[in-house]
């Protein structure tokens, strides 16, 4: 414990002020690999916090609206979220509120699945580890677009979800756990989530920029990327999956909150903000678990909102988070005592074969440079967007030819020279056209695609309406083929229409 002392009291003098040597050595690297990344890739601006025994150094880099982004520009922190959530569960499991074998049902009975799904065997543990059997779809649209809301009603949308595995079997990462989760805070401390985070996390930590309340306008402008061009927008705050990957926080601020994982749960001014043995279960590696490309096929497993293992040479306890315009990545490497939280003015999620995951493995890589360890290159969507771009164009422009060639039939009354053909046509346009709507509504849903991908979703829009159109002006032609009297100058240019 004499050693845990130590730790908080370097780690508050450091915070105070930070060694020239430090900064020089560990800070300047960081910040010139930081503004190469974001040149790289068109990204406006973002900001970093190191955390070592010397103390936590934070700075910006880059633009934050017509500002420069420093080490207290807010920024939405995406499923960074998740570890202050289950932070707050442990708190209450500390002091005897919560149970972690209980069912989550205990603390909120509303919850409902599918007729005969074993709901009660759910428990409040099974939500922190992601091994409810819930999936990342489950609860139709509100969850997985995000939408505006109250947390009830997310939870509402369950009632005829079904469980993809049973509880406890088997990891899948799922958003609506750690709504159950923020639930279960409110619930067991009797105060909201958002004051509950604010009086237990927030204070204590020294978080006085950080924020659960959900108001735009204490965040700073994000940005999502249309065919390749970051736009400014957002931010994106909802309240309805807040406890999941909607929390405000700073550089500064982040680096305050790694601190205390590495001083076993105290703050940098000494105060208990957990237990010894609530970090350790937080923290400790659960079920395997999978990341995203940007990890290129590390192994991993999750502990309770925390990854453990990843790509930097020494396993880390880490997380990234992404809303629609910015993203986060958290790492500690406890053996180490260093900590990296960054944080970036975008969002980047397209749905296709190819995606870079830029802002994650921009994050990745500057936590490679906080480490001292290699770099690898920087992350670029230059080939991506060629490629989609290109796609995207030829696609809408072969729609739209073939709407064309039907509507001028349709102005000149000629009718199809080889009907069967013709009328297969029409059976793949609406095929086709039905497929696409169905795409994002059987997955996601529109609002989502909207919110998360806004170039794809428009490019499936485009397509979908100029099929549909197509579609329904080569039906007319069938039609005034069926019941029109025979034009003469369908016989003398039948070639006008052939094929489908």
């Amino acid at each position: 414990m004499a050693g845990v002392g130590l730790t908080v009291a370097v780690l508050a003098l450091g915070i105070a002020a930070m060694t020239p040597s430090y900064a020089t050595e560990r800070g300047d690297a960081v910040q010139r690999v930081f503004a190469e990344q974001l040149d790289a890739s068109r990204v406006p601006g973002g900001a970093f916090a190191v955390v070592t025994e010397e103390g936590v150094e934070a700075a910006g880099v880059g633009t934050a609206g017509n500002a420069a982004t420093s080490a207290d520009t807010p920024f939405v922190i995406g499923s960074t979220t998740k570890s202050f959530t289950a932070l707050a569960v442990m708190q209450l499991v500390d002091s005897g509120d919560v149970d972690l074998d209980a069912s989550v049902r205990d603390y909120v009975p509303e919850l409902a699945l599918s007729d005969g799904e074993p709901v009660d065997a759910i428990t409040v543990r099974h939500l922190l580890q992601q091994t409810s059997g819930l999936d990342d779809l489950a609860g139709g649209p509100l969850l997985a677009s995000a939408a505006d809301g109250t947390p009830l009603e997310a939870v509402a949308e369950l009632a005829d979800a079904e469980l993809a595995s049973p509880p406890g079997l088997m990891w899948r990462y799922a958003n609506v756990n750690y709504v159950l989760a923020g639930l279960v805070v409110e619930r067991a401390s009797g105060m909201p989530y958002a004051d509950y985070l604010e009086q237990r996390v927030f204070t204590p930590l020294g978080m006085d920029d950080s924020t659960a309340s959900g108001r735009p306008e204490d965040v700073s402008p994000g940005h999502r990327f249309w065919f390749g061009i970051p736009v400014a927008s957002g931010p994106t705050v909802r309240q309805a999956v807040m406890a999941a990957g909607y929390l405000v926080s700073t550089a500064d601020d982040l680096g305050r909150y790694l601190a205390m994982y590495l001083a076993e749960g105290r703050s940098v001014d000494g105060t208990r903000v957990v237990s010894v043995a609530g970090i350790k279960t937080l923290l400790t590696p659960g079920p395997e678990a999978q990341l995203g490309p940007w990890a290129d096929g590390s192994s991993a497993r999750y502990a309770m909102g925390w990854f453990v293992g990843g790509p930097w040479d020494a396993d880390a306890v880490f997380h990234p988070g992404n809303s629609p315009d910015s993203s986060a990545m958290l790492a500690l490497f406890p053996e180490a005592g260093t900590a990296v939280a960054t944080v970036v003015n975008a969002g980047h999620e397209l749905p296709v074969p190819g995606n870079p995951a830029l802002t994650d493995r921009m994050a990745r890589n500057i936590v490679h440079a906080a480490l001292g360890e290699p770099v690898p290159s920087a992350p670029t969507l230059n080939r991506l967007y060629l490629v989609f771009d290109l796609v995207s164009l030829l696609l809408v422009a072969l729609a739209g030819w073939g709407l064309a060639r039907a509507v001028s039939a349709w102005r000149r009354r000629l009718r199809p020279a080889h009907p069967r053909r013709a009328a297969l046509g029409v059976v793949l346009r609406i095929v086709g056209a039905a497929l696409l709507v169905l795409a994002p509504t059987l997955t996601t849903g529109w609002a989502s695609a909207w919110t998360w991908a806004p170039d794809l979703a428009l490019v499936i829009a485009c397509l979908a309406l100029l099929l549909a159109a197509s579609t329904v002006t080569r039906l007319g032609l069938l039609l005034r083929r069926r019941w029109s009297s025979p034009d003469p100058s369908v016989e003398r240019k039948p070639h006008v229409l052939a094929g489908t």
